[in-house]
C-alpha cells in the first residue's frame, strides 16, 4: 500500500524499539513526543505498526496522528500468533519490534493493513476510569455484605461513599465531553434513539468502538467479539464461541440487550422467536440479541437517523 518504509514499534513506559522491515538494526528511542517527532522528521515511514500498551503508546499515536503515516495496531492475540507460526521463543523488547514489523509486511501483503481509528483519547480515558470506579465499589460493597466488625464496616462505608462521589464526577465530565463536542453529542442522541440503549452504553462506544458506523455489520460485530467462531477438525464439531474484541464494549451491549428484549418490542419478538421456536438456549439468544443492537447501532452511527422500529433489521 506505499513504497515508503514499514516500521514496526515495541512500545515501553519509558522507550520506544524501532524496527525498519528488512533492516537488522533496532533502534531505541524515548517514549516522549519530542524524540518521536524527530525521528518521524528524519525517517518519514509509511507504515508504523505497534501493539497497544495500555496508554504508552499515547504520544506514538499524537506524533502520527499530525503526518500522512498509516498507524496500524496489531492485534496481541495476532502477534502471538504470529511469533508461534515464526517458532520464536524469546522475548525482547527488540525481537518484538522486528516482530511486529514482519507481522505488518504480512499483513500489507495480503491487504489486511488499515489505518488506525483513534477516537478521543479523553473520553476513552474518561470511560476506563469510570469502568474502574464501578469495579472498586462492586467489590467494596461485596466486601461490606461479609463484613462484622463496625470499624471494618464503617471503613468500608466510607470507602463506598468516597467512590460514588467520584463515579458521579466522571459521569458528569463524560457528559460534559460528549457534549462538547457537536458531532459527537449528536451521534450520543441517535443512538439513544434506540429504546435499551441509555447515555452509559452511548457514551462507551463512543469511547472505545470508534470504528462505529465505519465498518460493515459483520466487520463491527467480529470487532466487538461477538461474530462466532466455528470450532471444527475432521469429524469433531464442537460448539461455536465469541470472545476477544472489545469486552467493555460487550458488557454494556449485555446490560443493553438485557433491557431492549423487556422493553423493545422488536428485539422483544426477535428473542421469543430464538427461544420459542427455534429452541436456542436463553443466553445463545440473548447473545444474538446483542449482535444484532450492534449492527442496527452501527448502522444508526453510520447513516445519522434515528432509530424506527417498524424498519426490517440490518442483517447481522
Amino acid at each position: 500500500m506505499t513504497d515508503k518504509a514499514i516500521v514496526g514499534v515495541d512500545v515501553s513506559k519509558d522507550w520506544i524499539d524501532v524496527a525498519v522491515a528488512g533492516a537488522r538494526t533496532v533502534m531505541r528511542l524515548d517514549n516522549a513526543p519530542q524524540a518521536i517527532s524527530a525521528w518521524l522528521e528524519r525517517s518519514a515511514p509509511g507504515v508504523v505498526a505497534f501493539e497497544p500498551t495500555g496508554g504508552y503508546e499515547r504520544s506514538l499515536v499524537a506524533c502520527l496522528g499530525t503526518r500522512a503515516i498509516v498507524p496500524f495496531r496489531v492485534h496481541p492475540n495476532a502477534l502471538v500468533a504470529f511469533r508461534k507460526s515464526r517458532g520464536i521463543r524469546a522475548k525482547t523488547d527488540r525481537i518484538d519490534a522486528r516482530l511486529i514489523a514482519d507481522f505488518a509486511v504480512e499483513a500489507g501483503a495480503r491487504g489486511a493493513i488499515r489505518p488506525a481509528i483513534g477516537g478521543d483519547p479523553a473520553l476513552r480515558e474518561l470511560a476506563a476510569r469510570r469502568r474502574q470506579l464501578v469495579g472498586s465499589l462492586h467489590a467494596e460493597r461485596c466486601r461490606l455484605d461479609r463484613a462484622q466488625v463496625s470499624a471494618v464496616r464503617h471503613s468500608l462505608s466510607v470507602a463506598i461513599e468516597a467512590l460514588i462521589g467520584n463515579l458521579k464526577a466522571i459521569e458528569a465530565a463524560i457528559e460534559a465531553a460528549i457534549a462538547d463536542n457537536a458531532d459527537t453529542a449528536r451521534c450520543a442522541a441517535l443512538l439513544q434513539s434506540f429504546k435499551g440503549v441509555g447515555p452509559i452504553t452511548a457514551a462507551t462506544l463512543l469511547a472505545d468502538l470508534p470504528e462505529l458506523g465505519r465498518l460493515s455489520g459483520k466487520e463491527i460485530a467480529a470487532l466487538v467479539g461477538l461474530a462466532p467462531q466455528n470450532r471444527e477438525s475432521g469429524k469433531s464439531k464442537a460448539k461455536a464461541r465469541i470472545g476477544h474484541g472489545r469486552p467493555g464494549v460487550r458488557k454494556v451491549l449485555f446490560n443493553a440487550a438485557r433491557s431492549a428484549i423487556r422493553h423493545n418490542p422488536v428485539l422483544k419478538a426477535f428473542y421469543q422467536k430464538l427461544v420459542e421456536q427455534n429452541r436456542r438456549p436463553g443466553k445463545v439468544a440473548l447473545i444474538a440479541v446483542m449482535r444484532k443492537i450492534l449492527v442496527i447501532l452501527n448502522a444508526i452511527a453510520r447513516d445519522r437517523h434515528p432509530w424506527k422500529h417498524l424498519e426490517p433489521l440490518p442483517n447481522a
